[in-house]
């Protein structure tokens, strides 16, 4: 029978939050296995910074310039509701190789249509409790109102999102395993995603105080584009200091921490089902999050690391143990699933199948770079491309300053080299390689006076 496949989703996780990726703070022992049992992939990227255009892109093996969810799908200016039914998705195509599908929780991919009219059988939600410890809270105030950021959920952890999430994914797994048919099952759940109102033990293990500020917290703006500060100062961050954020970060290291035990509960359960030798179990997320790097809040309208480069694991049973060094996309997962299962591949998906990856061979053609995008967020519509090698990493900002990083000399993305001179072989290489990006997944940039700006495209494969 083909495996089982489980993928544990979170929602806004920064990848060095995770021990396996370097943290030396925050609890992450379940993950910390997975990795150490299976496969870590260290240059995952989203190839969107928002929810919908990710998740969309996770569903379709498609970039978002192509499956058309450019932006989050109940913002206001949103053009289109969410990903069109007639896309060839991973699901519709695990269901007619015979899977039975299940998905708990977080969707976001259409406001109007959920995960069964996708090819899943059933999508169920948790209940959570809701409030906050009063004085407890920390707070961003505007002009015209306030919200809690962070602080303490007075009931009990099995009563929170998390945890009640965790437990319809459970019952759902444990039903499949009796079955005589191949299942996959999807738990997605909010958290890391702000507000990080966290239940006990979680909320106060970690003290804010030995939290030491992240690597790029002293950022200027200096030769950074405009709209960076900006949304600096539309957050109104412009008064929080470090010891303002440590409470933040300590917060969102709890929420971390908890998604790890639950993730031990899924773990477990598989055990004691006796599926684990036929059970495929993946771990991720949609973004990142800026918590706090380059003084900023959430994710969208810049393209940094903390943004784009995010946490990938699987443990796939009889694969030996790997780090996988090549750039891989969360949207790789859907020909993965595919192939796992068994199903036909759609043509013409941008997505490419990591089965090579996981099991340790690399394709000849495979691309030593990888390309984002970012549509705008609740500010409406705006357009930025990245193109990201080992060591440079170019953004290309057409209603503002671009970005050029050397990430060996500046792995916080600090020093914009854009405007100098000694550079400007490195940019004209870069802009190549991004426009050949470009051309390789039918992108926008196609007119002639776009182009005219860009030298002769250099295909990633």
């Amino acid at each position: 029978m083909p495996p089982n496949i489980v993928l544990f989703m979170t929602d806004q996780l920064r990848r060095d939050a995770l021990g396996c990726y370097g943290n030396e703070i925050c609890q992450t022992p379940n993950l910390d296995r997975l990795a150490a049992e299976g496969t870590r992939f260290d240059q995952a990227y989203t190839v969107s910074p928002v929810c919908s255009p990710s998740r969309a892109s996770l569903m379709s093996g498609l970039y978002p310039h192509n499956h058309g969810v450019m932006i989050n799908t109940h913002i206001a200016p949103a053009w289109c509701r969410g990903l069109a039914l007639d896309t060839p998705t991973f699901s519709s195509r695990l269901k007619a190789a015979g899977y039975v599908l299940d998905y708990a929780g977080k969707w976001h991919v259409h406001q109007d249509l959920g995960p069964t009219e996708f090819g899943f059988d059933r999508h169920r939600h948790g209940r959570a409790a809701r409030g906050s410890v009063p004085g407890d809270e920390t707070v961003i105030e505007f002009p015209g109102g306030k919200f809690a950021v962070a602080g303490t959920n007075p009931h009990p952890k099995e009563d929170g999102k998390t945890w009640q999430l965790t437990d319809v994914g459970l019952a759902m797994l444990r039903e499949r395993a009796d079955g005589d048919q191949p299942f996959f099952l999807r738990i997605d759940g909010v958290a890391p995603h702000f507000p990080n109102i966290v239940p006990e033990p979680y909320a106060s293990m970690y003290d804010p105080e030995s939290i030491p500020p992240w690597p790029n917290f002293d950022e200027t703006f200096e030769g950074k584009p405009a709209a960076h500060l900006r949304k600096h100062r539309e957050w109104h961050l412009e008064d929080k200091d470090w010891s303002w954020w440590q409470k933040v970060v300590a917060k969102y290291y709890g929420d971390v921490t908890l998604i790890d035990d639950c993730v031990g509960r899924v773990r477990e359960a598989i055990t004691e089902c006796g599926i684990e030798d036929n059970t495929i179990f993946l771990f991720s997320t949609d973004h990142g999050d800026a918590t706090g790097s380059h003084k900023h809040f959430e994710k969208s309208g810049t393209m940094y690391d903390e943004i784009f480069r995010i946490p990938l694991l699987a443990r796939v049973p009889g694969v030996a143990p790997r780090q996988v060094s090549e750039f891989v996309r969360l949207m790789d997962l859907m020909p993965s699933f595919i192939e796992w299962g068994g199903g036909d591949l759609p043509d013409d998906l941008d997505a490419r199948s990591l089965v090579p990856l996981v099991e340790g061979e690399t394709p000849a053609d495979w691309p030593d770079s990888v390309y984002c995008e970012s549509h705008g967020e609740v500010w409406g519509y705006s357009t930025q491309r990245m193109v990201r090698t080992e060591r440079w990493k170019y953004v290309y900002f057409p209603h503002d300053l671009d970005e050029l990083y050397d990430l060996n000399a500046d792995p916080a993305e600090m020093n914009n080299l854009i405007d100098d001179p000694d550079y400007a072989d490195v940019q004209r290489e870069m802009k190549a390689r991004l426009v050949g990006w470009n051309d390789a997944t039918n992108d926008m940039f196609q007119w002639n006076w776009v182009r005219w700006n860009f030298p002769d495209p250099v295909s990633p494969y």
